[in-house]
């Protein structure tokens, strides 16, 4: 028998959901009373802190924004209860959770609505929780934490309702009803309803995109109708939504091809809760990234002449690597690689002919090298111009400079006295700037123009622009000012949603990728819609290569179309057949509706007058939105002129057409993306579709605009891309395999051959999505001689899908749930403990035997230090893995402290023994696909991202010391509680170790043996570990330490009671120079 608590849970009879139905409203009737009021109040509160407010007083300034915030928030509060009183609430799920031992429901709506702070009545879609609603079916599942730990529940029933203007008409069980009936019932609706069921119907594959990492890459394939748009603009939602410490909506970039699709797109994002998110056109980026270069009244953007093959080369990889190589040679003049000399009898203050200065006494013979101080060698020149390709050239030369006059000051220095302040002043004068100025003087333009007239003379037929510019112009020159003129590096987008990315070839993402360092990309697109013909993407394999690098990155393909009928998607797909070229399959789910008509009119004047009906009949059946679809502009402007004779047309002038209902009459290229209820192509003739790839793309685009209707009127001709079958024909079935919903059979083709009916792209369940890791290959299948379109797709096993990395807070034993939050390693600092008082200190003495039993390390599960992500703070580069968290902190060329934690909190040490708080600045580090490096002017460090060992080299990546290959760390916790650490090192053969002394002490070799290196009572000092190989190692501890340097039990350095690891390392080269950073660090000497 259930309890009373578990039938109120089990309520779910119609008048118990009524009678909730009719509290939630209640609640939210209350809640917009008392918002209103409360703004209200906030408004004359500020406009009395507006009225008395005075530049000098910064604590009214400080209340005055808080007030504005939470006033803000208060009226987004308000407008999401205000929407919510049509539909509070879709879905709902009731379940037992494993953790807490008892039953639990959930209502799922569009926002979040509370009764008060602690009780939620309507949890919003994009929590957690509410991924068992989309993803889970009946049965033991589970959804993911904030902090990515798994919560175990028992998912008993699943709902789905329907609620209009606050009325509940009907609900379904997931047990007697599948979704997918729901979102065909939704569907049949016109185009403003649909777009208002969009978060109850999201599917299960459109769920998994949406709630991807943010860390990493996404590339999505989705064919006309698969809702690539919708799941883009929810996935922003949703990232802001769940990762709010680290993404801001001025944080995301939304890219499409044109102004009427970006406002279209973006329109339902206020639905979704968010608000400025900025969009932009690929050529307003491009323009953004020139910053001070673009002059808006000189230089102009242009289109894209797409109507001949002239400038297709334009938009290519090969054109991009081009512009490198330009760029190296250009880099190559401006850099010279010579070794830069002094020679001190150039600068010799005295007097000459009765004139006091400075003068060059060089006598001849005197300038060999023998003579000269060399300040920068070539070599040296030469690896920090290659091993810094994100560097531009105007900053190369700077901190080349920079470099110069700090090595001509340590000269100075080490010299003393020798050089006279006169001498200082005429050696600095002469070698400042002996790399280049500080602005870089030529015009990029200029460049560019230089450029194109070099690609002229090798053949290439292209136009030299002068003051106008398309897309791949404005890339060429955004990639020219990053990479020669930058000064400033100014922080963009941390995430770019771009949308039709086929539209753009890949100069234009090579360009991105180099200019826009740093953020995340959400690609969506379809390439059989590539309508620019030469000069977008015709598959995804270099646009993978390109931006899917890691492992981590995900390819993905949505096949399934939830726009048209099962008519229109079958005429669609017909055309698309003509074309050469390989498709990715379509599943139109089963939703049937009109006939296409293809009607042949006797003249133009009967043309439009039966357009114009054609029209005035869809209205009159509740079609909002009605699209005329003509060839191009001109076409469009001329159409639009005579249909208004007959009906009203909105807006037809491209640049101020803003989509909304009514007869809109556009050219086909500015219907991509778009759909509406009803779509008429009007006389698609043969000389404006011929038949081949380009235009079979073309007319594919504008028959897929359509929901419900879908009409063809000419005046005879008509193209052969509608009239015939594709060549071929009789290997392609009459009928494409569809997928029926609610368990239905797919379809026979009238060939009487069974369609396939196992799905190669299927992964699990009702799933229709594949994702593929990054060097897997495209999945298309090549083209045939004959326009035969053939399968795109390749299965993922379900063990090789992308781990999603989520940051995670680590679960210490012990501590508090303060101590233990979650760590966010891109924005908040590290935690600052001061540590015991060194007299506190107790343990073994320096030099004592450890038991044999202790030098066995712990025993342990597999240990992932892998490299997921990486940061870079001003403190350093933290590396996050799935075991915890590393940072590397420059504090001296030749200092690093390296800090590691278990999980993701880096606890902040005070010792009072560190007498340095301070960091490098002058350090670099970059990451490829297989390694994160870390640059001083004195070391190298190398992490390897599947093991996640540390290397550590000289400048000039001579080894001094690296981690074991396999699991370099290990944190485990004792039966007595205490945490124990071990970091595994690979030392060389013949290397020798010595652990320093402390006062009085002498100190010890360690060849093939075992001792602690802490000192015990002797509080003052740290443990220092130096080899002779040219290194120190200082553990920053305050417990025991032991270095085991015997291969029966492994070569490590261990800590008790420490919650991480923490040391300097100090690559010195020599005796001497590990003593002085020692010195440096604890402001005193170190006995050996």
């Amino acid at each position: 028998m259930h309890t009373e608590n578990e039938k109120e849970v089990f309520a779910t009879s119609r008048q118990e959901e009524e009678n909730h139905l009719e509290q939630t409203l209640a609640v939210i009737r209350s809640n917009i009373k008392s918002y209103g009021q409360e703004i209200a109040r906030m408004q004359t509160d500020i406009d009395e802190m507006l009225d008395h407010y005075h530049d000098n007083d910064p604590e009214v300034f400080s209340i005055l924004n808080t007030t504005v915030t939470l006033h803000e928030h208060m009226k987004r509060a308000l407008m999401r209860n205000e929407k919510a009183l049509s539909r509070p609430y879709f879905g709902r799920i009731i379940f037992h959770d494993a953790l807490l031992d008892k039953m639990e429901t959930l209502y799922i709506g569009r926002g979040g609505i509370s009764k008060d702070t602690t009780n939620q009545i309507v949890i919003d879609w994009r929590a957690p929780v509410a991924n068992a609603y989309y993803e889970n079916g009946m049965g033991r599942c589970s959804y993911k934490a904030p902090d990515g730990s798994p919560i175990k529940i028992d998912l008993k029933n699943k709902r789905t309702y329907e609620i209009e203007k606050g009325k509940l008409l009907d609900y379904f069980d997931s047990e007697v009803i599948a979704n997918d009936d729901l979102l065909t019932k939704y569907l049949a609706k016109n185009k403003q309803a649909v777009l208002g069921e969009i978060v109850a119907t999201i599917q299960k594959e459109q769920n998994e995109i949406i709630r991807k990492s943010p860390y990493h890459n996404i590339i999505v394939q989705g064919v006309a109708g698969s809702g690539k748009t919708t799941v883009a603009m929810h996935r922003i939602s949703y990232i802001l939504y769940n990762y709010k410490e680290r993404f801001k909506p001025d944080d995301f970039y939304i890219v499409g091809s044109n102004r009427m699709l970006l406002e279209y797109i973006t329109g339902v994002l206020p639905d979704l809760d968010v608000y400025g998110v900025r969009q932009m056109t690929m050529e307003q980026l491009f323009t953004r990234l020139l910053y001070e270069d673009w002059e808006e009244g000189k230089c102009k953007i242009k289109s894209l002449d797409k109507n001949g093959n002239r400038e297709i080369v334009k938009g290519s990889k090969k054109w991009f690597e081009d512009l490198e190589k330009y760029c190296q040679r250009v880099e190559a003049e401006a850099i010279s690689r010579d070794s830069v000399y002094l020679n001190r009898k150039q600068f010799v203050e005295g007097i000459k002919d009765g004139k006091a200065g400075v003068f060059d006494e060089t006598k001849e013979g005197e300038e060999t090298p023998q003579n000269l101080i060399c300040l920068l060698d070539g070599e040296t020149i030469e690896t920090y111009v290659r091993d810094n390709p994100a560097v531009s050239i105007q900053n190369k030369i700077n901190m080349l400079n920079k470099r110069l006059v700090s090595k001509i000051k340590d000269e100075f220095l080490r010299k003393g006295l020798q050089y006279t302040e006169a001498e200082r002043k005429a050696i600095l004068k002469a070698y400042r700037g002996k790399f280049g100025g500080r602005i870089w003087k030529r015009s990029i333009y200029e460049m560019y123009q230089e450029f194109i007239t070099g690609q002229i003379k090798k053949g290439y037929m292209v136009d030299l622009p002068e003051d106008a510019f398309d897309v791949y112009d404005l890339a060429a020159l955004s990639y020219l000012y990053k990479r020669v003129k930058e000064k400033d590096v100014i922080s963009e987008a941390h995430h770019v949603v771009i949308d039709e990315a086929q539209d753009f070839g890949m100069m234009a993402y090579c360009a991105l990728k180099f200019c826009m360092t740093g953020c995340t990309y959400t690609v969506m697109g379809d390439v059989s819609q590539n309508i620019h013909f030469g000069y977008g993407l015709n598959d995804w394999e270099e646009l993978r290569k390109l931006l899917l690098p890691d492992a981590m990155d995900s390819f993905g393909i949505l096949k399934k179309s939830y726009r048209n009928t099962v008519e229109i998607s079958e005429f669609a797909t017909n055309i698309l057949h003509h074309g050469q070229f390989s498709i990715y399959p379509v599943e139109p789910i089963i939703r049937h509706g009109s006939p296409v008509r293809v009607q042949q009119l006797s003249n133009h004047k009967a043309l439009i007058k039966e357009a114009a009906d054609t029209c005035k009949g869809w209205q009159a059946k509740g079609l909002d939105t009605i699209a005329i679809v003509c060839r191009n502009k001109v076409q469009a402007v001329k159409t639009a002129a005579e249909l208004k004779e007959y009906v009203k047309i909105l807006e037809s002038d491209m640049e101020k057409a803003v989509f909304g209902n009514g007869i809109m009459v556009l050219p086909v290229e500015y219907t991509k993306g778009l759909e509406f209820d009803a779509v008429l192509i009007l006389n698609p003739i043969k000389e404006a579709y011929p038949e081949d790839d380009g235009h079979a793309r073309l007319l594919y685009v504008a028959a897929t605009r359509g929901l419900h209707e879908l009409c063809i009127l000419h005046t005879g001709n008509p193209t052969e891309l509608i009239t015939q079958k594709p060549l071929n024909a009789e290997n392609i079935p009459d009928k494409p395999t569809t997928a029926v919903l609610n368990g239905g059979k797919k379809k026979t083709p009238l060939n009487g051959t069974q369609a396939q009916t196992k799905d190669p792209v299927l992964t699990q369940g009702d799933s229709r999505i594949g994702w593929q890791q990054d060097r897997m290959a495209a999945g298309m299948t090549a083209a045939r001689k004959r326009p035969v379109a053939t399968v795109a797709s390749r299965q993922t096993p379900e063990d090789k899908k992308p781990f999603i990395i989520r940051r995670v807070a680590p679960s210490y034993e012990g501590k508090t749930k303060k101590q233990v939050k979650e760590a966010d390693l891109t924005g908040a600092k590290p935690q600052a403990v001061i540590s015991k008082h060194p007299s506190e200190r107790t343990g073994h003495a320096f030099g004592d035997l450890p038991a044999t039993e202790l030098l066995r390390p712990a025993g342990h599960g597999k240990i992932d230090l892998a490299v997921r992500w990486t940061a870079k703070q001003e403190d350093g580069v933290y590396l996050q893995s799935r075991y915890g968290t590393l940072r590397l902190s420059p504090v001296r060329s030749d200092i690093i402290r390296v800090t590691f934690a278990k999980g993701g909190n880096i606890v902040e040490r005070t010792d009072e023994r560190i007498a340095v708080s301070e960091t490098e600045r002058m350090w670099m580090y970059k990451e490829n696909a297989s390694v994160v490096e870390l640059y001083t002017d004195a070391l190298y460090l190398m992490i390897d991202k599947v093991s996640g060992a540390i290397s550590y080299m000289t400048r000039d990546k001579k080894l001094l010391l690296s981690e074991r290959a396999r699991e370099c760390r290990q944190l485990e916790n004792g039966l007595d509680g205490k945490m124990r650490t071990w970091i595994y090192f690979d030392w060389q053969k013949k290397e020798t170790l010595y652990a320093a002394g402390g006062e009085g002490q002498a100190g010890i070799k360690l060849q093939a043996a075992a001792r602690y290196i802490s000192h015990g009572e002797h509080a003052q000092e740290l443990p220092f570990l130096i080899s002779d190989k040219g290194y120190g190692i200082l553990p920053i501890t305050e417990a025991d330490c032991l270095l085991c340097n015997i291969p029966a039990y492994g070569s490590y350095l261990y800590t008790e009671n420490e919650d991480q690891m923490d040391y300097y390392f100090i690559g010195g080269g020599t005796q001497k120079a590990i003593m002085d950073g020692y010195a440096f660090l604890c402001r005193r000497n170190y006995k050996i």
